[in-house]
């Protein structure tokens, strides 16, 4: 499927590709209404007046976004880089890499934020994107090569310690390491609140980024109405350890979930999330 999708992205214009797999989107939806259920109270959690239509217009966009990420792999970077057009914040990423530092940069499941990578990379920093296994090897490699394309390198998560060591290993060397948190992990987790009720992030790798003496700079990737995207690049956190770790990872999980919030409240229909989030909120 991949392999197709780059394919058709070569040879038929953007805005065709997009309109083609916004309606597939729109029609998986429709065809998949258990599915429309759990992305309709995942978006509850920002705004209850959300309804089924935005929930329809979730996959509809991912659609889109899954045209776009294709487009970009089969694109030279700097031709692929054109399609962002306003970036807010990078200052602060260049004033990390002038202190020597890397970071940890923080986004999560909502535009196309595969693009950070290849605007990290045009911008001329290191850079690498944290990836769990995918549900083959051979899918793993195949986005692995894609983001190589840009000179943007892949880690992968593992059970073991070794994974934690190569991205401390990127990160003393002063590289940018982006990774998602706003998806349970299967065991650890640590609770945000949201206007709604309460979500679950997997943010255990924040205390990585305190042990590497390195900040977390959260981000976001958006498109806007008129096919573009938007990035957003937030002032560095540093962390600080606080009563235990426990405290530690929900205090700044929620600082990050408070930066998300006004960008996911306006553009609720790019939050991809497809699994439940949480239990529904106290009546």
């Amino acid at each position: 499927m991949f392999d197709a999708g780059a394919w058709l992205a070569r040879w038929i214009p953007l805005g065709i590709l997009r309109a083609i797999a916004g309606w597939i989107g729109l029609l998986y939806a429709v065809t998949h209404p258990e599915r429309l259920v759990v992305v309709r109270q995942n978006l509850n959690l920002l705004d209850t007046s959300l309804r089924e239509r935005t929930a329809r217009h979730v996959y509809r966009e991912f659609g889109k976004t899954l045209a776009d990420y294709f487009y970009i792999g089969t694109r030279p970077p700097a031709e692929a880089r054109l399609i962002i057009a306003q970036v807010e914040g990078e200052e602060h990423l260049r004033e990390i890499h002038r202190l020597g530092k890397g970071a940890l940069v923080i986004t999560g499941h909502f535009g196309l934020f595969e693009l950070g990578g290849l605007l990290l990379a045009q911008s001329g920093f290191c850079a690498a994107a944290l990836t769990l296994p995918e549900p083959s090897s051979s899918l793993t490699e195949w986005r692995a090569r894609f983001r190589q394309r840009w000179n943007v390198g892949t880690i992968e998560i593992g059970t073991d310690s070794f994974s934690f060591l190569k991205i401390a290993q990127w990160l003393r060397q002063g590289a940018f390491v982006a990774t998602l948190v706003d998806r349970p992990h299967p065991t650890e987790n640590t609770p945000v609140s949201w206007p709604n009720g309460t979500a679950l992030f997997s943010a255990g790798i924040l205390l990585l980024a305190a042990h590497c003496e390195v900040p977390v700079i959260p981000a976001t990737m958006v498109r806007r109405s008129d096919g573009f995207y938007h990035a957003q690049v937030f002032a560095p956190i540093f962390i600080k350890e606080r009563e235990s770790r426990a405290e530690t990872l929900r205090f700044y999980s929620q600082q990050i979930a408070d930066i998300f919030l006004p960008v996911l409240r306006a553009y609720p229909e790019q939050w991809y999330q497809f699994v439940p989030l949480s239990t529904p909120p106290r009546p």
